[in-house]
């Protein structure tokens, strides 16, 4: 067992710890990054299958953002502008949508009346009542369910409201992968001298002010001050024991928002969507989202780009529900989406796949789900854990982001910058 001492000690090297590391790194501090997984990354999770890169976590750039795009620069990295139409599959067939929300005028028309927040699935039941909104019912749940991976009996409608009403945000995707920033975090990182211990999740937190000790089952590493960044799931399911407790920073992650996702890649030799006589005559060439009520009810492809590549989504209380199922049972219930949504015999989907990637977030211990999601109070229950405790112990990542890039990329590295530079702070002169 090995007992090292460092100045701060970060835990978890997903995108907010690495970037925390090395922020902390830069002053001259002696910093460790201890990571429960045999990689960096976190939830950016790229995989190379057949010739492709594959994201099986993180996969979108959600707007010009400010974070991200500071180190694409430093790291040469160039992303490709997301195209394409929406469609959903409904009574049967299908059928374009103008966008991933029908009908968004008369939603911004009920969100002007709102007058205090309340769960999504309330302003469904109370704001969208009746046969006429049925539609946009369908639509503003698959997406609140997809796009937030969020239970609608706890997302904020206040949030919702903000991020669909503040304009158009271009999305992207990073050219070569998302690995290729990870990659570029860690190699900054280990040139500043920050050392690196993977496989090694930390079970147990003992501190008091001016001095942190994590015990993992590979050794104990202590510090004057420690840096949490793993996900809310995990903290909500006590992944780490903090003795002394902390039972304000307990209560207020239980009430967090945490949403839960698997993710399916499915590689094709054709891109079979593309041709009308599957499609009934309909021109899904430039194919970007799909939505339907099968079991994986959301598909999207990599246009504009020539993959033939269906990736396959079910994020929300839906995928908590399956979160125990294996590969094989998941993989069965994908193709069985497909054949039904695309009006297929199951032989030639089988006949024409190349290979499929599955990654069920909620079922990996070491995250316990995909991404945060705001709630009603939200703001309240982020602020809590923005707080240091006994400038000792700080918390950081993408769901103690407030605001629209909650849950992402951008998320966890803002909070991860931001944090690290008050734990520089609080270091004596």
């Amino acid at each position: 067992m090995e007992n090292l001492s460092f100045d701060a000690l970060v835990i978890g090297a997903g995108a907010a710890g690495l970037l925390a590391a090395l922020e902390i790194a830069l002053t001259g501090r002696k910093v460790a990054v201890l990571e429960a997984k045999a990689r960096p990354g976190g939830r950016i999770h790229s995989v190379e299958k057949n010739g492709r890169w594959l994201e099986l976590g993180a996969e979108f750039v959600h707007g010009d953002l400010p974070v991200t795009k500071e180190l694409f620069k430093k790291a040469r990295i160039k992303t490709v502008p997301v195209k394409g139409s929406v469609w959903q599959h409904k009574d049967g067939r299908l059928q374009e949508q103008a966008d991933f929300i029908e009908d968004e005028d008369e939603l911004e028309k009920k969100f002007q009346s709102l007058e205090k927040d309340k769960p999504v699935a309330r302003f469904l039941r109370d704001d969208l009542a009746g046969e006429h909104y049925s539609d946009l019912r369908f639509s503003l749940k698959n997406y609140v369910e997809g796009y937030y991976a969020a239970d609608t009996e706890k997302a904020s409608t206040r949030a919702l409201c903000e991020e669909l009403t503040s304009g158009e945000e271009e999305q992207y995707r990073v050219e070569g992968s998302y690995h290729r920033l990870v990659a570029y975090l860690e190699n900054e990182c280990r040139h500043r001298g920050v050392q690196f211990f993977f496989s090694s999740p930390v079970t147990q937190l003992q501190w008091k002010k001016g001095k942190a000790v994590a015990i993992t089952e590979t050794g104990t590493f202590a510090a004057a001050r420690v840096l949490i960044t793993v996900s809310i799931g995990v903290l909500k399911n006590a992944g780490i024991t903090f003795f002394p407790a902390l039972p304000a920073v307990k209560k207020a992650v239980q009430q967090l928002g945490y949403g839960h996702v698997i993710k399916i890649v499915v590689q094709f030799d054709r891109s079979f969507w593309k041709e009308r006589s599957i499609t009934g005559g309909q021109d899904l060439s430039d194919l970007n989202f799909l939505f339907s009520t099968e079991a994986i009810p959301t598909w999207w492809t990599h246009h504009p780009k020539k993959e033939a590549m269906l990736v396959g989504w079910l994020g929300g209380p839906r995928a908590e529900q399956l979160q125990l199922l294996d590969k094989e049972e998941i993989t069965r219930k994908a193709l069985e989406s497909l054949t039904r949504i695309f009006s297929l015999d199951p032989a030639y989907l089988s006949k024409h796949c190349t290979g499929i990637e599955v990654y069920n977030w909620s079922a990996d211990p070491h995250f316990c789900g995909a991404y945060a999601y705001e709630v009603v109070n939200g703001h309240d229950l982020i602020k809590t854990l923005q707080q240091p405790v006994e400038e000792t112990v700080f918390f950081a990542g993408e769901g103690l982001h407030p605001g629209p890039q909650i849950g992402t990329v951008e998320g966890a590295l803002v909070s991860g910058r931001e944090t690290a530079r008050l734990l520089i702070a609080s270091f004596p002169a």
